[in-house]
């Protein structure tokens, strides 16, 4: 089944929610005829661009601030780097785009400037008292800037024009359909011929209206004239028909859909209508075809098809590509192509795409337990689909940013999409009675170092099909801070990686995009390992001077213990060979200064991990 829709370009931006016409719905997305975003850096879509204006906002006087509610709630022009920007959603340090903020941009913090309950209508225009632009030679004109923000659903983020020294203007919106509280970093094209082309005194104003939002940052703008030809593919997915909308970077074999629709958005953005344009969609194994014949200027047109394909293990790149008889190549076809790459594994489910996505399109941000104005314990979780009727799960791998700090602790565990959305935060019971939920787990210098962390259960867990939130619980401790990966790379529906606050009151927001909290699937306990029954104890716990490590084996392994202090040096090792049936290892602590240290028992290369308390 393909159909194709066409969407007809209105005068003022039109923003796009694609949905679906099967039974669920892709989340909302952004393009429209005369708007388009893009994270390539700091180039238009026609390479062959004429600059007819540009300002980075290094000169503040040209630019005039103002706002509609009588307080200091203004934007700003600085050059300040920081991750407490936006509700702590950060400026321009985890680039995506190479931007010229080092000079100065525009800033408007919602959260920094509002207040509870308040509102906010703030502007920063091109001087009315200066000429404005002058475009009287070019009809066909495109307004670009550099942008990253925030949007929650009080939002608006508006560029408006004005051809007559400000006394009327014409409003374009941008970010219209962005999940909320996802952070974006991206360049934008405005076709703002309609208000600007063929004008001799144009003016520009960026415009926030909202009510104790985020941010929106903005810098390096431009006027280029409009390209003659540019059909571009702006937005592409493959998705699971089962999936409501998420599409995961990794999918076990055995959690596959049988159905996945495959689809996206082309725009015309150039003035000349495009003929005989077809899209393709290349995954290798499999693809498909939809011929879109005339595209007309400003036009987008949305397609799709529900595809069968036949999938083994493996790493599928897709190449989602447009071509028409007037733009088949050349120095401006660069944006009529789209990677979008997924990954069918044995046993790891993600929805983060962290090594899958292709190289150069990955666009990373990070949450954590200092993330917050009022620092307080948060869960963080993760959506998935399981589709089998006896689902294993053996733990959680979670993405862990550089920045984390060695000591800090964390818990796992499963919740039932109920549960969580009633803010009840009870991990579920499997088939078998046993609680999803782990003890605390002490992350190390190593793992920091690696970007993850395995946390396991001390059990397999056992679930029915059904939708469930992978959850991790870290102690916010001040001085062991731990920051969790957000895949900002493919935009996710608003539910699929939420944060609960359980202070004063717990509270379900949606505030990542596809945090890094993957299912380790299937029963990962090798025989090789200590067994399930008889887990590792070490005792006396806290000690001063020795202390016993305890652990039993189902048959002959291989196996060291090393004890590392929490910057991972290693201060004590004792190789046992190869061992089997139970264990009881002395380990002499005397020598060791009071603080907590890490017992790491490896059998035959697998490292089991827990947490020695030294007082003297």
């Amino acid at each position: 089944m393909k159909h194709v829709t066409l969407i007809l370009a209105a005068i003022v931006v039109c923003n796009i929610a694609h949905t679906q016409t099967s039974e669920k719905s892709i989340q909302s997305k952004i393009d429209g005829g005369n708007y388009i975003s893009s994270t390539k850096k700091k180039e238009h879509p026609n390479n062959e661009k004429i600059l007819l204006w540009e300002n980075d906002f290094s000169s503040p006087t040209d630019w005039v601030i103002s706002n509609n509610t009588g307080d200091l709630q203004d934007w700003e022009i600085t050059n300040v780097s920081s991750t407490a920007i936006g509700y702590n959603h950060g400026s321009w340090i985890e680039d995506v785009l190479t931007v010229s903020n080092e000079n100065g941009y525009a800033l408007f913090d919602s959260d920094a400037v509002g207040t509870n309950g308040g509102t906010q209508d703030a502007s920063i225009t091109l001087d009315l008292l200066q000429p404005g632009v002058d475009l009287s030679g070019y009809n066909d004109v495109v307004l670009q800037f550099a942008q990253r923000g925030t949007m929650w659903t009080t939002t608006e983020n508006r560029v408006e024009i004005s051809n007559d020294g400000g006394l009327t203007w014409t409003t374009f919106l941008v970010n219209v359909g962005r999940p909320a509280s996802a952070t974006f970093e991206d360049m934008v094209y405005i076709n703002i011929s309609a208000a600007a082309g063929g004008q001799s005194n144009v003016h520009i104003r960026f415009r926030y209206i909202g009510s104790w939002d985020y941010a929106w940052l903005v810098d390096d703008i431009a006027i280029i004239e409009q390209p003659i030809n540019d059909i571009q593919s702006t937005y592409t997915y493959i998705a699971g028909t089962t999936n409501e909308g998420l599409e995961y970077g990794k999918t076990p074999l055995d959690q596959l859909d049988i159905d996945y629709e495959v689809g996206g958005t082309i725009v015309n953005f150039g003035v000349n209508d495009q003929t005989n344009t077809v899209v393709t969609a290349d995954f290798g194994s499999f693809s498909a075809t939809y011929p879109m014949n005339t595209v007309v200027s400003g036009d987008t047109v949305s397609y799709s098809s529900i595809e069968t394909p036949t999938l083994t293990v493996g790493m599928y790149n897709g190449v989602y590509n447009v071509n028409s008889t007037e733009e088949f190549a050349g120095a401006n076809y660069t944006n009529n192509t789209i990677l979008r790459n997924f990954e069918v594994t044995n046993d790891l489910y993600a929805l983060d795409g962290i090594g899958v996505h292709p190289v150069g399109n990955l666009n990373l941000s990070s949450i954590g337990t200092e993330s917050f104005s009022e620092p307080a314990n948060t869960y963080f979780a993760t959506l998935y689909y399981l589709k089998g009727t006896n689902n294993v799960i053996s733990g959680l791998e979670i993405g862990l940013e550089g920045s984390s700090i060695a000591g800090a602790e964390m818990q796992i565990m499963i919740m039932d999409t109920a549960t969580f959305f009633a803010n009840s935060l009870l991990p579920v019971q499997d088939l078998n009675g046993n609680t999803a939920i782990s003890g605390f787990y002490v992350v190390s210098t190593s793992e920091i170092s690696a970007g993850k962390v395995g946390i396991g259960f001390d059990q397999p867990i056992i679930l029915p099909a059904g939708a469930y939130f992978a959850v991790v619980y870290p102690i916010n401790s001040g001085s062991t801070p731990v920051r969790i990966l957000d895949d900002l790379t493919v935009e996710q529906p608003s539910y699929a990686s939420m944060i609960n606050v359980p202070d004063p009151t717990p509270t379900s927001y949606t505030n990542g995009n596809a945090f890094a909290i993957r299912l380790k699937m299937g029963d990962q306990t090798a025989i090789n390992e200590i067994e399930s029954n008889s887990k590792l104890n070490i005792y006396p716990n806290p000690t001063n001077t020795n202390t016993t490590v305890s652990f039993s084996l189902s048959n002959e392994s291989n196996v060291t213990i090393n004890v590392t202090d929490l910057a991972g040096k290693v201060i004590y090792t004792n190789a046992l060979g190869t061992v089997n049936g139970a264990q009881n290892v002395t380990v002499n602590t005397e020598n060791l200064t009071s603080g907590v240290y890490m017992v790491n028992v490896s059998i035959n290369g697998t490292v089991s991990t827990e947490k020695l308390i030294v007082k003297k």
